[in-house]
């Protein structure tokens, strides 16, 4: 399989979010691929989709141990893959698949440049451990695991995956931390790094799969937190706790939404 972005030509239709003629085009290319392997079609359509490999790039360019050039290299091999193996017959849409094959990519890479603090070797060993285990469950599984799923592939429990995949964000700067409303000790400012001037549809993609991928109650207290922007007195009311359970929750949660980010 080759990963060398073609050159663009005359022909390159741009298919940007909020352009549904343009997606319906897409579609129509990706199924008449499936069909015919056509090395020019697969040309037009790398190009067509290169801005979205790009713009998911540049939402990792804080992150340290890399530069902007190697992260888009490494997301346009990523969508490059995507393209290659997308089936229409089994998935209802690209773009989702697109994201979760170029994300993936770009969290491997980041994954293995260097670490960013000093880190003991059995540390290291035992995050290099979760991270060999979470590929072969993503090979498996044909999707990223949970850190439920990979606790018990590695017969430990939740709170020790979540403390070593903590460790691995010694490797990877993909930050939470960015203060929100009157909760300055929590944050989701950086679940999505660096949106522009209007949320991309990728960027919603990968924010929702994280939150559907929490415990429920986890869910909901997210939820009321940061989409419904309630303060935690408010939402300890509702759920009927206290506040001090309601900032664990939302510790733990957050914990969780930033172990999936590591996995690939």
């Amino acid at each position: 399989m080759s990963t060398a972005v073609p050159q663009a030509t005359d022909e390159v239709v741009a298919i940007r979010p909020g352009d549904p003629t343009a997606a319906a085009t897409g579609t129509g290319w990706l199924q008449e691929f499936a069909a015919t392997r056509d090395p020019q079609l697969r040309e037009r359509i790398i190009l067509a989709y290169l801005g979205l490999a790009d713009r998911l790039a540049i939402r990792y360019r804080h992150s340290r141990g890399t530069t902007l050039e190697d992260l888009t290299q490494t997301a346009r091999a990523g969508l490059i893959a995507a393209v290659d193996r997308y089936d229409p017959a089994k998935n209802q849409s690209f773009v989702p698949y697109a994201v979760a094959s170029v994300v993936g990519e770009l969290k491997r890479h980041l994954r293995d440049t260097s670490w960013r603090l000093h880190v003991a070797r059995p540390r290291k060993e035992h995050v290099l451990r979760l991270c060999r285990a979470a590929d072969e469950l993503a090979q498996d599984l044909g999707r990223p695991p949970t850190v439920g799923e990979l606790a018990g592939h590695l017969d430990l429990s939740e709170e020790v995956v979540l403390e070593g995949l903590e460790a691995a964000r010694s490797r990877v700067e993909i930050s939470l931390d960015k203060p929100v409303g009157d909760t300055p000790e929590l944050s989701l400012g950086e679940l999505v790094a660096d949106p522009g001037p209007r949320e991309e549809p990728e960027d919603l993609l990968v924010l929702t799969s994280l939150v559907a991928a929490l415990p429920e109650l986890e869910r909901q207290i997210i939820v009321m937190r940061f989409f419904e922007e309630l303060n935690q007195d408010a939402i300890a009311a509702k759920i009927g706790c206290s506040q001090m359970h309601v900032s664990r929750l939302l510790r733990r949660a957050l914990a969780r939404m930033r172990a999936e980010l590591l996995l690939p």
